[in-house]
């Protein structure tokens, strides 16, 4: 049969589960606060790096028309000589 009187054994049992479901509980959260913040941070840093991206695309195409002005003119000097 199942004993139900309480005993102190039995109090101490329940305070200690009962407090470390709060101390678990706590570190979850805390847990996942951080994971929030570095989220935040990650999608700052991608999104910064995106527009770096486009920037570098749209120079990099800058230069390539340079280029090929340059090589242009470079072709009609030969074809004029």
């Amino acid at each position: 049969m199942i004993d139900t009187t309480i005993n102190i054994a039995s109090v101490l049992t329940m305070v200690t589960v009962a407090g470390t479901l709060f101390f678990t509980t706590g570190t979850y959260a805390s847990k996942i606060d951080n994971v929030k913040t570095e989220q935040q941070k990650v999608t700052k840093r991608v999104k910064v790096n995106e527009k770096d991206i486009i920037d570098l695309k749209i120079t990099t195409a800058k230069i390539e028309t340079k280029i090929d002005e340059r090589f242009d003119k470079i072709e009609e000097i030969l074809m004029d000589k």
